[in-house]
């Protein structure tokens, strides 16, 4: 309960600074690694900010709420924020969400025992910057080539009924719907798990429109919210499996396969530099795949302040 308080004082705190004329707009997709987000603004804590929330279906759909300035921060993958940032967007990376240590998954077929089984099966795969580089990663590990499989480019939420129909042979998705998958016939062949530290969900910013004292603000509503949902799992996960749409044992098999951003993650990351070797390995990854058509300035995604100046 003492936590609770002092998390709910110190967003009262910052909605007491002075808020700007309009919210602060983040976008998001439905993913449990950005939970926390979720949870604030169902405590009405992202309102008391002056932030909103605005949710999009896909992840493609907050990458574009970006592009087009409909929003002036977002919850994205770090290779997302490079394809932005190598399109000259003025983006600035805050906060490492979470990294997937199982959560990405590649549900496969009984008949697919080994990765190299995979050729010329039918690979679903929803058409975004991660489902390309997580589907690379496979076919590396395969030693096959988009050659010698057919992607199939469909959203997550219809992979279990083509496995269903039997339109596809595998499917590149997440934890979440492990049970469901299990149900179609389909079982884990390789997860994220397998790569270190590969994945990772951050929130970006647009320098133009957030000033220092938004970006702490948004740092401490993110980090207020997931001590409080560590705290208090029990009344926190009722209202985050309400708000995406989970039920429990969802909700934990997606979380055993990930890392949440709290604070001693985000130093690790951000003040003893592993956030730019990340982005450094993850861009030449890229531009050997063809996945990127220029490299970028990995200090450009990187705050350019340090302590209370950021």
């Amino acid at each position: 309960m003492r936590t609770f308080l002092i998390a709910m004082l110190c967003v009262l705190f910052l909605s007491g600074c002075k808020p700007p004329s309009e919210p602060l707009r983040i976008g998001s997709n439905r993913w449990l690694g950005y939970a926390p987000i979720y949870l604030a603004d169902e405590l009405g804590w992202t309102a008391s900010s002056n932030i909103r929330l605005v949710e999009y279906p896909t992840s493609n759909g907050v990458v574009r709420g970006l592009h087009n300035g409909l929003v002036d921060a977002a919850m994205l993958t770090l290779d997302e924020a490079i394809v932005l940032q190598s399109t000259e967007h003025n983006i600035e990376i805050i906060l490492i969400t979470n990294l997937s240590a199982g959560s990405d998954v590649l549900y496969a077929r009984p008949n697919i025992r080994t990765l190299a089984d995979l050729k010329g099966k039918r690979i679903a795969v929803e058409g975004s910057t991660l489902g390309t580089y997580f589907l690379a990663h496979i076919l590396d590990k395969a030693q096959l080539s988009t050659d010698d499989i057919e992607v199939v480019n469909m959203p997550l939420y219809m992979h279990i009924e083509a496995f269903n129909k039997g339109t596809i042979d595998a499917s590149i998705g997440t934890a979440v719907v492990h049970n469901q998958a299990l149900k179609t016939g389909a079982a884990p062949l390789f997860t994220s798990r397998d790569l270190r530290e590969e994945i990772i969900d951050v929130l970006v910013i647009n320098r133009e429109r957030i000033n220092p004292e938004l970006r702490e603000r948004l740092r401490a509503l993110w980090y207020s919210s997931l001590e409080t949902w560590l705290e208090h799992r029990e009344k926190s996960d009722v209202l985050i499996q309400k708000r995406l749409g989970l039920d429990k044992s969802a909700l934990v098999q997606a979380l055993n396969g990930m890392v949440m951003g709290d604070k001693a993650l985000n130093t690790v990351y951000f003040d003893q530099g592993e956030l730019a070797k990340r982005i450094e390995i993850m861009q030449t990854y890229m531009l050997n795949k063809g996945q990127l058509k220029q490299p970028i300035d990995a200090t450009l995604l990187l705050p350019a302040c340090s302590g209370d100046s950021c």
